[in-house]
């Protein structure tokens, strides 16, 4: 019996009670597929969001290697690759004799470093479920690799490659691995729902078109079968994220939603999908809102015509201004994305689509892309005829161009935030939740530890380094706390260093809260010896900070609030460009609460505030309702008040956090 297991990893978050929206589907037609074909010699198993959501680079090694899997194969996505790859590295060392297969996106001929990556022992080009079955059969021995088309292997010699198009797979042969509890919606409610592979237009910045031969439709029966489970009353799912690429220029578009329309019985689930704006009329719209759709996404990408041609995308902005005024009538949100850096386009041409979604009001939310020159893609293969000089690693940003120079992409991303009053690269504060009966003091306790509270002044955390370093989430939070710091400086640098050793791709806050700071020369020192500014999520900051930056370790320092601006001005001055400096509100006082400057943390306790907490609640809704995130609370009952009050955060839907006091 061959024991694989299927992972996803998800995209990088700053917030670990925030489920992330990681729903294996592909990994879970796999494992249908390898059902429906009879592998009774093949035990498959997609592991499930308990751990691939929840845990830090080591923790997911030790996690999957218990399960002792003959093989395990990875779906790679530009947001996840380089840290499966890391993964998959360590589990070569943990488990010698395991087998490494990737699949995905990022699993193209043209890919050379995901195929040539050591840990690697084939993969599957495309959509997999034809030929699954062979090549784990191959890659654990049990079988000969032959000629599988549209798969690599590795051999002495290096990567072989058999392009043979092994032909579209049949879509009536598998169920939604839904209906079989295979995989589940997410944490927060959401299902993806598939109703069609394969895309009728041809952008050549996209690979989806080439994944899939044409455009193919599952059974109506089965798609109907999916509905009536996602809309029954006990379903738990919040929103259908229907993945059509554009979901309204398939044939069955109006039919669909009159079977949505048809179930819906509730506010819940809503819809969410990617649309073709000039492509919609008045009727479209009608059902789209009947059936409940809360959001959609818009490709405007930009309004030069000459950008536009050489992207292989056509339409019309001018229509696509009425079908998103359309949607906007009805009341559905409307994000708009639009791309920098795409070739025949220019920093005059984008301040023109800037300027043209102010005149037309063609968005609620305008989204703004550095054009990633994805493998697999017509902009890949030509990159060097169309003058796009890119980087060769996730996320791919387009570097230059002959039109856009390097210098240009700051400032572009500068004057879309000027244009629409957006922060686009705003990290919220971590919880700072620090007291409650759940605080734990030994990590033997719980099976994660998602935040590690240390009194430098009366504890020795370094004995739990290597226990943390195991048992720690993803994202993960090191709180510091000492008189001065200048005094446990060895040991901070210590932790962060050997936390970051084992955990490379693990998003870190750190939190510093001493009667007397550290000095500036601290956080470079720290930077220098965490950073991996190699890794997707600091890349994905270097439009907007330059190459070699890094967001990840955050850090927060937690400052009590003098009640003065001229000393919250020097103490910002001092740090802001190093750390969030978070003011602490220790006092029930409502004038002074009402002034305060965010991002805060408000000290006081629930018996503090008696009777007068709701109040107290209410009126700090009325003035920071808009980043609701940026008012923290230290105890857990008003934390969780606040965001009942103002997020309608369910906490059924969030994860748990595990706090860690050392003292």
């Amino acid at each position: 019996m061959t024991r694989i297991l299927f992972v996803q990893l998800p995209p990088p978050r700053f917030l670990f009670e925030e489920a992330p929206s990681n729903i294996p589907l592909a990994a879970g037609f796999l494992v249908s597929a390898l059902a429906m074909t009879g592998a009774a010699a093949v035990e498959a198993e997609v592991a499930g969001p308990e751990v691939v959501d929840t845990f830090c680079d080591r923790g997911l090694v030790e996690r999957i290697a218990q399960g002792t899997p003959d093989v395990v194969a990875f779906s790679l996505y530009v947001w996840n690759v380089q840290r499966s790859l890391f993964l998959a590295a360590a589990l070569k060392r943990r488990l010698p004799g395991v087998g490494i297969v990737a699949g995905g996106p990022e699993v193209t001929p043209d890919n050379r470093w995901v195929l040539e990556h050591p840990a690697v022992d084939a993969g599957v080009f495309g959509e997999g479920e034809s030929r699954i079955e062979a090549v784990i059969a191959a890659v654990s021995g049990r079988g000969a690799f032959g000629e599988i088309p549209g798969t690599f292997r590795k051999r002495a010699q290096g990567v072989w490659i058999n392009a043979e198009n092994p032909g579209p797979w049949d879509l009536s042969r598998c169920s939604y691995p839904y209906l079989d509890g295979t995989i589940g919606p997410s944490g927060d409610g959401t299902l993806f729902l598939e109703t069609v592979r394969g895309c009728p237009f041809r952008c050549r910045y996209c690979y989806y078109h080439k994944a899939f031969a044409g455009v193919r439709g599952y059974p109506l029966s089965a798609v109907r079968q999916a509905l009536d489970m996602a809309y029954a009353m006990d379903s738990g799912v919040r929103e259908v994220y229907l993945m059509d690429p554009t979901f309204n220029a398939t044939r069955e578009f109006s039919v669909l939603l009159r079977h949505i329309i048809s179930r819906r019985r509730a506010e819940f689930p809503r819809l969410h999908t990617e649309l073709r704006a000039d492509l919609l009329t008045a009727d479209d719209v009608d059902l789209l809102s009947e059936a409940g759709l809360a959001s959609a996404e818009i490709g405007l990408q930009t309004i030069n015509p000459d950008a536009l041609q050489l992207a292989g995308r056509g339409g019309s902005p001018d229509k696509t201004a009425r079908g998103v005024e359309l949607l906007k009538k009805a009341g559905i949100e409307v994000t708009t994305g639009i791309i920098l850096g795409l070739p025949g386009d220019s920093p005059q041409g984008f301040s023109a689509t800037l300027e043209w979604l102010t005149r037309t009001g063609a968005y609620s939310i305008v989204h703004p892309f550095v054009l990633s020159v994805l493998p697999g893609t017509d902009f890949r293969a030509h990159a060097a005829q169309l003058g796009l000089n890119h980087y060769d690693r996730p996320p791919y940003y387009v570097r230059s161009t002959n039109t856009f120079r390097r210098e240009d992409f700051r400032s572009a991303l500068l004057e879309c935030e000027e244009s629409f009053d957006m922060e686009l690269d705003y990290i919220a504060p971590p919880s700072l939740i620090d007291r409650g009966h759940g605080l734990l003091r030994d990590p033997d306790d719980a099976d994660y530890v998602s935040k590690w509270i240390i009194d430098l002044d009366s504890s020795d955390p370094l004995r739990l380094l290597a226990e943390i370093s195991v048992k720690a989430t993803d994202p993960f939070t090191c709180w510091f706390r000492g008189r001065r710091f200048k005094d446990s400086e060895t040991v901070v640098l210590q932790i962060l260093r050997g936390f970051a050793e084992a955990n490379p791709h693990t998003v870190v806050h750190v939190v510093l809260e001493f009667h007397e700071p550290p000095e500036t020369s601290f956080f470079d020192t720290a930077i220098d010896l965490t950073s991996q500014p190699y890794t997707y999520l600091n890349r994905s900051f270097e439009p907007l900070y330059g190459e070699g930056s890094v967001v990840n370790p955050v850090f927060v320092l937690v400052w009590p609030d003098p009640g003065l601006s001229r000393v919250r001005d020097a103490v910002r001055e001092r740090y802001g460009s190093v750390a969030t400096v978070i003011w602490d509100q220790a006092h029930v006082n409502r004038e002074r609460l009402l002034q305060a400057e965010p991002p805060s943390i408000v000290s006081w306790s629930e018996g503090e505030g008696g009777r007068r907490t709701e109040e107290l609640l209410a009126a700090l809704y009325d003035v920071h309702h808009t980043r609701p995130e940026e008012i923290r609370f230290r105890e857990p009952m008003l934390q969780e008040q606040w965001d009942g009050l103002t997020r309608r955060r369910r906490p059924a839907a969030l994860f748990q956090e595990k706090i860690l006091l050392t003292a």
